[in-house]
């Protein structure tokens, strides 16, 4: 009598921890010392995990920002709806987006387009989402956008001379038409 209680009570506690198991959310990433240094708020941008031969992503909504032959620019969506740090990532030419059953080159993207992208848990690269994650994506490293500005030693003097020499040029195109109507009179 007591075998079949254990084995019934054994039983009964594997269910329970079959059930119990559910799949992976954000909670469960455990990031990289590298992913984290890179992008310290990648937390607030998982929108889901997918996992994949025992390997964690989570999935990222980016917004393209600027697209340059097959330079890509992007800022990832938070999930509270702000966006995170501008970044960059170069692709092979032979890489293809799948948008809607369609491939564009990424030169044919456009800047406010949003893809689905998948980030490994243990390195700052990401996989372009081809509509199914099913293992064919290549993983892209992450490049840090560089943002051109003008030196602090530049002035504002130049912009305000070609503003005052263009000014210069509509008052003497004024006053040789005004000067040709009086001609003409």
């Amino acid at each position: 009598m007591k075998k079949p209680l254990i084995a019934a009570s054994i039983a009964l506690v594997l269910s329970g921890q079959v059930l119990a198991q559910e799949p992976p959310s954000c909670d469960d990433l455990v990031w990289s010392a590298q992913v984290l240094a890179a992008n310290p708020d990648i937390a607030l941008s998982c929108q889901g995990v997918y996992a994949r031969n025992d390997e964690l992503y989570a999935k990222v909504i980016i917004e393209l920002t600027r697209v340059r032959g097959n330079r890509l620019t992007f800022r990832p969506q938070h999930t509270d709806g702000s966006q995170g740090a501008q970044r960059s990532i170069t692709v092979d030419s032979s890489w293809r987006a799948n948008i809607q059953g369609r491939d564009y080159r990424a030169s044919e993207l456009l800047p406010g387009q949003e893809l689905s992208v998948y980030i490994p848990e243990d390195r700052f690269a990401l996989a372009v989402d081809d509509g199914a994650f099913d293992g064919d994506e290549a993983l892209i490293s992450i490049e840090e956008a560089t943002v051109v500005t003008m030196p602090k030693t530049a002035s504002e003097l130049y912009a305000v001379l070609a503003a005052g020499i263009a000014f210069l040029g509509l008052g003497a195109a004024m006053t040789a038409r005004r000067r040709l109507r009086r001609a003409r009179a």
